[in-house]
């Protein structure tokens, strides 16, 4: 599906993630979990809220399976007819309080996008209004460790382009500032300039020493303390993608890396990441444990890195001298397979730590 160009899209089943300002989100629930998942999703609809929120405005909602098509499917529900149409009317009022309208419906899938008009908010403010609109306490942009909220949260208009259809096509827009850039500490368009220059030189020499990355043989990588996406942005054109993370502890960047068209998630390294055990290929990051070796026990970080890592796959960890020998310590105990290389520049403060995890078995104590 291809509308307007979008560029990034989130599948929900029910747990939403808190990522930002999405351009389209799409919904695929079980008709055979239909009968109380959909009624607790309804339910005074924070969830809709939460989508809401993470929904850039103009973008789109895209819902598949139950009540879509009730008056046709109904009967493999479990259900009764008068009920799906009820809470179809449900859904489609509480939409309409939240500024989204009806874009398209054919057969089991209907489309609704958000309103790009702030002036659809007006009646949110009305004393008796349902869903509330949020005061001015509240943080749009907080989303780690927040509970979900009861009330709309409006657009700001301080961020004049952040609709969908003024934001710069792909792939123009990876490299167009971004206006919320400003909102960060020393962020500007010089900033993200020279940090896109910066990880341009990074990367081809890190593909010097690793052959592999841009190539198929590596598909999922995460940067794990990433500023604007620069790593990812670099890696563009290569046949892989990157999760961005930024760390819940540091500035927060991670709106202008949706605004430049990349993916991410904020993070605490001193907590597991939720994904599943060897999701990814290449992990990489830069000065993490610098930045927070103070806050949690480094080997635990590395176990969690071991834990997500693909088997033969690869870890590029730009350091200090100090941490890059305390890491090659550690990670020898988790059977990796590294080497210890010069920066680009060669400055002596600064190494690089190229890992490969091993492929081992523990019923005969055996490494391949």
């Amino acid at each position: 599906m291809n509308i307007l160009g979008m560029r990034r899209k989130l599948d929900i089943f029910l747990l939403l993630t808190h990522l930002f300002f999405l351009w389209l989100l799409f919904h695929f629930l079980s008709p055979l979990a239909i009968s109380q998942k959909w009624k607790y999703f309804l339910s005074g609809g924070i969830y809709l809220l939460e989508i809401h929120r993470i929904l850039r405005p103009g973008g789109f909602w895209v819902l598949s399976g139950p009540p879509v098509n009730y008056e046709n499917r109904w009967r493999g529900w479990n259900t009764t007819i008068e009920e799906q149409r009820s809470d179809y009317e449900k859904l489609q009022d509480l939409l309409t309080s939240m500024c989204f309208k009806l874009y398209v419906k054919k057969d089991d899938i209907a489309v609704w996008r958000k309103s790009s008009d702030n002036s659809c908010y007006n009646r949110v403010s009305e004393p008796d209004a349902y869903p509330p609109k949020c005061d001015d306490s509240v943080e749009p942009d907080q989303a780690w460790y927040t509970p979900l909220r009861s009330c709309v949260i409006v657009p700001t208009p301080k961020i004049k382009n952040s609709v969908l259809e003024s934001i710069p096509k792909w792939p123009e827009r990876l490299h167009a500032t971004p206006e919320r850039i400003s909102s960060v500490p020393g962020g500007s368009a010089s900033a993200l300039k020279h940090d896109d220059s910066k990880w341009k030189v990074r990367v081809k020499h890190y593909k010097k020493l690793l052959p592999a990355m841009g190539t198929d043989e590596i598909r999922n990588v995460m940067d794990m303390n990433t500023v604007y996406g620069g790593f990812a942005a670099a890696l563009m054109g290569s046949p892989s993608w990157v999760m961005n993370v930024v760390s819940s502890y540091a500035p927060n960047t991670l709106p202008v890396v949706y605004d430049r068209g990349l993916i991410g998630a904020y993070h605490d390294w001193c907590e597991a990441f939720s994904t599943y055990p060897r999701t990814y290929d290449l992990l990489h990051f830069d000065g993490l444990f610098t930045a927070e070796s103070h806050r949690c026990d480094m080997k635990y970080v590395l176990l969690e890195m071991d834990r997500i890592l693909r088997p033969k796959g690869y870890v590029v960890m730009r350091e200090s001298a100090y941490f890059v020998d305390a890491v090659a310590s550690i990670a020898k105990g988790m059977r990796w397979s590294c080497r210890k290389e010069n920066t680009e520049y060669d400055v002596e403060k600064e190494k690089l730590l190229i890992c490969q995890k091993k492929l081992w078995y523990s019923s005969n104590g055996s490494s391949r």
